[in-house]
C-alpha cells in the first residue's frame, strides 16, 4: 500500500516541504513510509537534529486532504 500525505490546505507533502509543529516550530520534511506508519521524518529549520514524528505534530492527514478553509 502505498499512501499519501497531505498538508491542512490539501496540497500533498513532498520532500523539502517546510512544516509547522503544533509549538508553531518550523521543521523540513525528508520523508516518510509509504506504508502510513503515522509517522513523517523531518529536520528542524534552525539546524536542530530531526527525528520521526506522528504526522498530527504537524497537522499533516494521509489519504484524503482534510482542508481547513482558515488554511488559506
Amino acid at each position: 500500500m502505498n499512501r499519501h500525505l497531505f498538508h491542512p490546505d490539501g496540497r500533498p507533502v513532498k520532500v523539502g516541504d517546510e512544516v509547522t509543529s503544533f509549538r508553531d516550530e518550523k521543521a523540513i520534511v525528508t520523508g516518510w513510509e509509504k506504508t502510513g506508519r503515522n509517522r513523517v521524518y523531518v529536520t528542524w529549520a534552525d539546524g536542530g537534529i530531526g527525528s520521526e514524528y506522528y504526522v498530527s505534530v504537524f497537522d499533516l492527514t494521509w489519504d484524503k486532504p482534510n482542508v481547513r478553509h482558515d488554511a488559506q
